[in-house]
Order: C-alpha cells, then structure tokens, then sequence
C-alpha cells in the first residue's frame, strides 16, 4: 500500500522553495527575449487598453496586474508608514495602497498628489478622504507646494515611506520628481517609478505624447541614480514583474 505521505517526498521545505523561486526570478529578469515576447504581448493588448480594464475595491485601477502584485510584495516587505503618489488618475492606486496599509495593521497614510485631480475620482475616493485615509493635494508634483505637502506629511517619522510617480513622463518632470521628493524619504524607503517601459516600446509609439525613447522616467532615472549615490536600483524587485511597466525603475534609499 503507498504511503499516503509519500507524496511529500520531493517537495521543497520553505528555505529550499525561496531559493528556487529567487532564481527562477533573477534568471528570467535576464532573459532578454522573455521580455520582449512581453513587450510584443503589451503592444497587442493595448489595442484594447488592457492596462486600463481593471479595478480595485471598484474603482479603475490604470495599472498591469503584474505591477499590482509585486506593489503588494514591497509593501508586505518594507511595511511603509507612509505612502506618497504622485498622479491620482482614477483613483484605484490610491484606494490599492490604502487598503494594503489596512492589511498591514497600519493606519491608512496616504497622499495622492496631481495638477489636476478630476470629479469622477473624487467621487470614487471620497469614501476613504472623508474617513481620512487618503489625502489629496491638486498641485504640481514638483512645485514647492508639493514639498511643503510631503515634508509635512512624512513629520518627523523615521520609518521607511513608499514614493510612487506615475504623472508626467517626461525626462525633465520625473528627474525633477526624483530630485525633490526621493531626499525628503527616510533611509530604507522605496521609490517606484512607472512607466520606465516606454524605453522599450516601438520608436514614435507615444506621438502625442511629450515623452518617447530617450526622454521618459527610464532615462530620468539613470541620471538620477549617476547624481545620487544614497539611492540604487533594488534589484529584489526591479525585474520582478514580466510584463511590468516599472521595469529598473524601482529605487531604494540605502544611504
């Protein structure tokens, strides 16, 4: 008669399996054309603005899934106090951090930041402003409003924030971002910047938009990384997610 333990014999005990998966992530993060086959999947779904059909607690989320996933791993892991967003959208982002805070135990701490901040997503996150969970701030992300909003919601808090900057994708907008906010984070904090993924997508796919190759958050954050030595590529997650759209542009404050 088999043993009906038997089955267990070849499974990985918890050490064995996150050694497995470290590797099974940091090899597929360098397989080049893994990532490709990705982008090309991202091209033919945009035709139908994959990125923009999801929800979370039932508002629009403009976010892959892929990047939903891995924002609740680093939250998990950093267990931030504070959150900072700049581009509020539709709102889902927003609602997405405050809820995770939620999961951690923690009190929702939660600032969204955009030049302009619409009536359907106020609608949608008023349940969570009026309780206090979210805040939001219409301002320009690197004006000096923004600054005085962020260094006064951080106080004097010395625990590790998360800073995501999801507005305005241009090379100058998200180098000045990365100047002003990322130096106000208190040391162990993590930077997320999106869309570092128009690096890689086709010549001329952005036409009217004022970022394309060679001037996007990708490019922004080489040269802040060349200008900050107290910030590096995290690479626990930077390739983390295949079809992310944050690719090398997740930051953490290590000095």
């Amino acid at each position: 008669m088999k043993n009906p333990k038997s089955y267990d014999q070849n499974v990985p005990d918890a050490k064995e399996f996150r050694d497995a998966r470290d590797k099974w992530q940091k090899d597929q993060g360098a397989d080049p054309m893994l990532r490709q086959n990705a982008i090309d999947l991202i091209v033919q779904s945009n035709k139908y603005n994959y990125g923009y059909q999801w929800e979370w607690c039932g508002i629009p989320i403009i976010r892959h899934p892929d990047d939903i996933v891995l924002q609740q791993e680093i939250m998990w892991s950093l267990k931030p106090l504070r959150v900072i967003e700049t581009g509020v959208a539709r709102g889902g982002s927003l609602a997405l951090s405050a809820s995770l805070m939620l999961m951690l135990g923690f009190e929702s701490k939660v600032l969204g930041l955009d030049i302009q901040i619409l009536p359907h997503a106020l609608d949608s996150l008023s349940p969570w402003t009026k309780e206090g969970k979210i805040q939001l701030v219409e301002c320009d992300s690197t004006s000096s409003i923004a600054i005085t909003h962020v260094k006064k919601f951080i106080g004097d808090s010395s625990s590790p924030c998360l800073l995501m900057l999801d507005s305005n994708h241009s090379h100058s907008h998200v180098y000045q971002e990365l100047s002003l906010l990322a130096p106000l984070l208190p040391m162990g904090s993590i930077v997320i910047v999106a869309d570092t993924i128009v690096e890689e997508m086709p010549e001329n796919y952005y036409p009217n938009r004022p970022w394309s190759r060679g001037n996007n958050p990708y490019t922004a954050v080489q040269q802040f990384l060349i200008e900050n030595k107290n910030y590096s590529i995290e690479s626990k997650w930077a390739r983390r997610s295949l079809m992310g759209e944050c690719r090398d542009g997740i930051l953490s404050r290590i000095s």
